[in-house]
């Protein structure tokens, strides 16, 4: 004799955003500002160094800073576009 086979359970899957779209537009708006902010603020500190890299009248010292910092934010730009 065999058993009855028993009915399979009935499931329900549903789909919902981990967050509301206020809260995600709102997000959304908060990073771009903090990158765009942000972009610029890595362009003024590049441009000036490549000003002072390219100025006839400035310390030695002065181009030491520039090339290192330069140094330091192509490395940070490197590292997050290879994000290691």
């Amino acid at each position: 004799m065999s058993k009855p086979v028993p009915p399979f359970p009935q499931l329900a899957m549903s789909l919902t955003p981990p967050e509301e779209p206020a809260d995600g537009r709102v997000r959304r708006i908060k990073d771009l500002t903090l990158f765009f902010f942000s972009a610029v603020l890595l362009a003024v500190i590049v441009g000036f160094s490549l000003w002072l890299l390219s100025s006839s009248c400035v310390l030695e010292e002065d181009r030491r800073w520039a090339t290192s910092t330069l140094t330091a934010v192509f490395g940070g730009v490197l590292g997050w576009l290879i994000k290691r």
